[in-house]
């Protein structure tokens, strides 16, 4: 079997089982908010290059990349570094969990985005229950237009992710703020730096482009901020890197 395939029954796979767990920690009970909420928009608006520092545990395709590190202590040097705001990833196959979510909150003064395969609207009231700022919902997965009443009802915000311009243009006629457009292909895996500069006439100007995925270097950064992107996304490098309060800062410095 190619390994494109592979990758495309991957995510399928990731769909399936995520319904799977929704379906398990819905005979849960959320626990009740603590905490105020924080306006990611507002965050990001305040920096003139923005970094949403992802917390990472694993990836399917480079195994282990928290090492013997904590959440708390990368989310701590995330927030030293000058990020704007920390992506915290829930699912399993990110090797997170919910729960990171709330233990991240208390320790930080920045936003929270709740990162995961979102499919139900238990999850946005999760995400709340546990504490995010913002959600991320894909628009290729999520229904993203139901799931942004639900936000907008719980006073927080969306960051809803596309990889094309019908996605897009989906999004923002849903009534989407914050766009996220992510620079890999989910089904392929592939990265495309192009991505971005592709779609960025896409989005509206009263709107807040986000760029996520594929920044490996400080030159990556440079290139999609002179896209127009107004944050970067960065996940994987920052949990590769020796340094990442530098790491952070040589790309929000980026000229």
């Amino acid at each position: 079997m190619e390994m494109s395939q592979d990758l495309n029954d991957l995510l399928d796979r990731i769909i399936e089982d995520t319904r799977i767990r929704v379906k398990r920690r819905k005979k849960g009970k959320i626990p009740e908010r603590k905490g105020d909420i924080l306006r990611l928009s507002s965050a990001i608006k305040r920096k003139d290059k923005a970094i949403i520092a992802e917390i990472k545990p694993r990836s399917p395709r480079d195994g282990d990349l928290i090492g013997t590190r904590d959440v708390l202590s990368l989310a701590g040097e995330y927030e030293e570094g000058g990020a704007a705001a920390l992506s915290v990833l829930t699912s399993p196959y990110f090797g997170g969990e919910v729960e990171n979510v709330s233990k991240v909150k208390r320790s930080v003064s920045i936003p929270v985005l709740y990162k995961d395969f979102v499919v139900d609207e238990y999850q946005v009231r999760e995400s709340f229950g546990y504490g995010a700022d913002a959600v991320l919902l894909i628009e290729s997965i999520s229904p993203v237009a139901k799931l942004l009443d639900v936000v907008d009802d719980l006073g927080l915000e969306a960051v809803v992710e596309c990889h094309s311009a019908e996605e897009l243009e989906n999004a923002v006629n849903a009534g989407a703020k914050l766009i996220g457009i992510n620079n890999r292909n989910l089904r392929t895996f592939t990265i495309e730096l192009e991505t971005t500069a592709r779609l960025a006439a896409y989005v509206p100007k009263d709107s807040i482009m986000i760029s996520e995925s594929g920044v490996k270097t400080p030159a990556d950064a440079r290139y999609l901020f002179k896209c127009g992107a107004d944050a970067l996304l960065i996940g994987t490098a920052l949990m590769k890197s020796g340094n990442p309060k530098e790491f952070i800062n040589l790309c929000s410095s980026s000229l």
